[in-house]
């Protein structure tokens, strides 16, 4: 207890200074509802695959092919544990329950341990390519961050850091929705 009392007033006298760049957050924000971390392609017709966690302890993965795969369904036949489903972008691909409930709630937490909530968008500098959508949902509000790829000075900012924790949480998810026919 006196401990963890002295951490907090040295953190205090630390940031009192300016010793501190950012506050320290650690844990899940109260009323956290939702995350989703997406990956894009931005080049014309690209594809998206996109994670979404529920704090309640549901998950889901949308995938929507790009452009060339999507114009032909037909040749398109989703794999055991997926749905397929046509929306405004055309064919996507979902599958709920990815993971055990005790599995989310943990990811959940991660991802806010790791600093989702704290990462900043920036200007790519680039044009075609791609980046990762974010969306933390807090109190039925939804915020939305795009994330470009991290190249020339952006790469080993404190930023980057802490997108390469959060997708050590959130990036490895399967995506292997559909298989093409012939």
């Amino acid at each position: 207890m006196k401990l963890r009392f002295l951490s907090l007033i040295i953190l205090a006298l630390l940031a009192s200074y300016g010793c501190l760049k950012e506050p320290i957050q650690v844990g899940v924000p109260q009323n956290a509802e939702m995350i989703f971390w997406e990956s894009r392609s931005w080049e014309t017709g690209g594809g998206r695959a996109r994670f979404t966690l529920w704090a309640d302890g549901r998950s889901e993965i949308l995938v929507v092919p790009d452009f060339y795969t999507r114009r032909s369904p037909e040749k398109l036949r989703p794999r055991e544990g997926w749905e397929m489903g046509k929306g405004p972008e055309g064919v996507y691909f979902k599958r709920k329950a990815v993971f055990p409930e005790s599995i989310v709630k943990e990811r959940f937490s991660q991802s806010f341990q790791a600093g989702i909530h704290l990462l900043e968008p920036f200007s790519p500098n680039y044009v075609d390519g791609g980046g990762t959508l974010i969306g933390i949902q807090i109190d039925g509000e939804l915020n939305r961050k795009v994330i470009p790829y991290f190249t020339g000075g952006n790469r080993g900012t404190e930023n980057h850091k802490r997108f390469l924790e959060v997708a050590k949480v959130l990036d490895s998810f399967n995506t292997d929705a559909y298989e093409i026919v012939k």
